[in-house]
């Protein structure tokens, strides 16, 4: 089982990522504000974050990642041109997804994820 760290504004859908989540076997723990986010994952410790950005919470994510090192981070947001925007400020990303996504390619995007960071699935 994989811990993992949802952040989302959205409170319904974070609820619902988390659902589909933890019917997969994983421990979830949702925080809904990206500016807050690097302290929880700095307690917490997940395998894995599943972020939705917006362009404004860029300058929050360089000190998220670097709380946590090299745990992949799946990138949500509402429109491709968010990635670009979000890109040029915080590098590259492990992995992205168009919202809204279906629950089976959040799935298996994660599982994807954690087997390349060697975390398992």
């Amino acid at each position: 089982m994989s811990r993992i760290l949802i952040i989302d504004d959205d409170p319904q859908l974070g609820r619902s990522l988390e659902r589909v989540l933890q019917h997969e076997g994983h421990a979830c723990d949702l925080v809904s504000d990206p500016r807050t986010a690097a302290d929880a994952a700095a307690e917490l410790r997940p395998d894995a974050v599943l972020i939705e950005l917006h362009p404004d919470d860029g300058p929050t994510l360089p000190r998220l990642r670097d709380s946590l090192g090299s745990v992949p981070f799946l990138y949500m947001a509402g429109h491709q041109g968010a990635y670009a925007q979000l890109g040029a400020i915080v590098g590259p990303f492990d992995d992205w997804l168009a919202k809204p996504a279906a629950p089976e390619e959040i799935i298996v995007r994660l599982r994807t994820a954690l087997r390349r960071a060697g975390g398992g699935a």
